[in-house]
């Protein structure tokens, strides 16, 4: 069965299209992470990808331009092109895909051609789930402070191919987090409070776009996936404590040490570091095999960024405000940081 994860980005699509890759290597499935689907695919070895540029162009398939124009030049092929692509994937590698409203948007594809896509999609993914987050307010401002620091995801570091990580995992946590990004996201002290206001618009809008051409949906938050990841990664492959039995603890408390570890917030005991050392490596091997192209990391929790952001209040007063005209949308949720769960005011 292939896995769609539909998003607006900065709702945890990108770690839920991990975790649920992982999980289905894990139990012995032959799977591929595509990621982002409008940006175009390609066959390698009768399995659908997203081109990296470590192959020679005339042994890839499905490309227009050369791999040195394929980040210049994003949307260059044809939706048509990549559902042509996706028809012809061995069907014994199932995928998981991802599809954003927001590149769809910037490819401006003629509105028939979309919908041909949207329905091939319904036909051809036995699970799509829409990934949503229960807190909103966090979601436009998750944003707004990548719009300033243009960093989009965090994502863990190696100090060198093959490094054993139990050595790695003995450098400090700036090195893990990529000092350069990190410090980037922290620099942001204020944010433009018309773009928090038109994330929060086109969070709307997204949910609007799944609704008319998305019929049947699984609906999956980012505060879930990190919470409660074992429930979740069970609800979607049906494959019940993986990550217990292949790592010795479950999914949710290795997430859970290594946000704290990576930041130096607690000790391990040896068996929990033992577990995160074993869930990093089987990362690393993954994207070794290029199954998957790399592990999110939690960046900032509601907290830190009410710490750090001076227009906070301001952004907070205007979310309520937006919120009074769409009455499905959960005030309450905007000020509970559901990392430390607690409510920050």
């Amino acid at each position: 069965m292939h896995y769609l994860f539909l998003t607006p980005d900065s709702v945890g699509s990108t770690i839920l299209q991990r975790l649920t890759t992982m999980t289905l290597y894990l139990e012995n499935h032959k799977v591929q992470n595509t990621h982002e689907l409008s940006t175009g695919l390609a066959l390698r070895n009768g399995v659908a990808v997203t081109p990296n540029g470590e192959e020679p162009y005339d042994k890839i398939s499905g490309l227009t331009y050369s791999l040195v124009q394929w980040n210049t030049k994003r949307y260059h092929q044809r939706i048509g092109k990549t559902a042509t692509i996706l028809h012809q994937s061995n069907p014994q590698t199932e995928l998981v895909s991802r599809l954003a409203k927001y590149h769809m948007d910037n490819r401006k594809d003629p509105v028939n051609e979309q919908q041909d896509f949207y329905k091939f999609l319904n036909g051809h993914f036995g699970k799509i789930i829409m990934c949503v987050r229960e807190n909103i307010f966090e979601y436009a401002m998750s944003w707004s402070i990548r719009e300033q620091s243009g960093v989009l995801n965090v994502f863990g570091r190696r100090g060198g191919r093959g490094e054993p990580l139990h050595i790695a995992m003995n450098r400090s946590s700036k090195y893990h987090m990529g000092v350069s990004t990190k410090d980037k996201v922290s620099q942001v002290s204020e944010v433009d409070e018309n773009f928090f206001i038109q994330k929060c618009q086109q969070y709307v809008e997204y949910t609007e776009w799944v609704e008319n051409n998305f019929p049947n949906v699984e609906t999956v938050s980012y505060e879930n996936t990190i919470k409660d990841s074992d429930a979740v990664m069970q609800k979607l492959t049906g494959h019940q404590d993986t990550f217990t039995d292949k790592f010795g603890m479950s999914l949710s408390s290795i997430l859970s040490n290594e946000y704290n570890f990576l930041r130096n917030k607690s000790e391990m005991s040896n068996d929990e570091m033992k577990s995160l050392a074993k869930y990093r490596l089987m990362c690393w091997e993954m994207i070794d095999k290029k199954i998957i192209f790399g592990v999110p990391l939690k960046n900032t929790t509601l907290t830190e960024k009410k710490n750090q952001i001076k227009n906070f209040n301001s952004c907070l007063d205007k979310f309520y405000k937006f919120a009074k005209n769409h009455n499905w949308i959960d005030q309450s949720k905007a000020t509970y940081d559901f990392v430390n769960e607690e409510r920050i005011c």
